[in-house]
């Protein structure tokens, strides 16, 4: 079952780097509206993940930006760059695999009670919020492109 989750969970990864990587510069900005934009997206589920996999390293993006700072409210200029976010893509892809593989997924969840009981529930939270919000993030690219996109989740596949 964890190698199950691990490709899930990859295709995952191969997704948000496709869909990151085809924003122009403009649009990873500027694209969608208040806190809804394709860098603030891409920096929650990167957060998200973090968090959840309960990874305490410190991440430093290559542009020397902070991953500490507030996804919703930073200024732009302190938001990750699309390098950061690939760079921290592939950082986390392999912390994330890390933990799929060593986590008993029978164990007691005490730390994310929203998530369920188990371990394995919140493997399986963590894989439905990243989807959920790679589809926000797919519909930025879709209003960004006027519809001229690719299709990235088969093509991830």
């Amino acid at each position: 079952m964890k190698a199950e989750f691990v490709r899930q969970y990859t295709h995952g990864w191969k997704l948000f780097e496709r869909l990151v990587r085809d924003f122009d510069q403009d649009a990873w900005m500027h694209t969608g509206r208040g806190a809804v934009t394709p860098v603030r997206m891409s920096f929650h589920i990167l957060q998200s993940v973090k968090y959840h996999i309960e990874d305490s390293t410190a991440i430093l993006f290559a542009s020397g930006r902070s991953f500490e700072c507030n996804w919703e409210t930073a200024n732009e200029e302190d938001l990750p760059t699309q390098n950061d976010v690939l760079g921290c893509i592939h950082e986390l892809k392999a912390r994330t695999e890390d933990w799929l593989t060593k986590i008993d997924f029978t164990e007691k969840n005490t730390l994310f009670e929203w998530a369920g009981e188990t371990r394995l529930d919140v493997a399986l939270f963590l894989l439905h919020h990243s989807f959920y919000h790679l589809g926000e993030l797919s519909s930025l690219l879709n209003e960004s492109k006027n519809g001229a996109v690719e299709d990235h989740y088969v093509k991830a596949l």
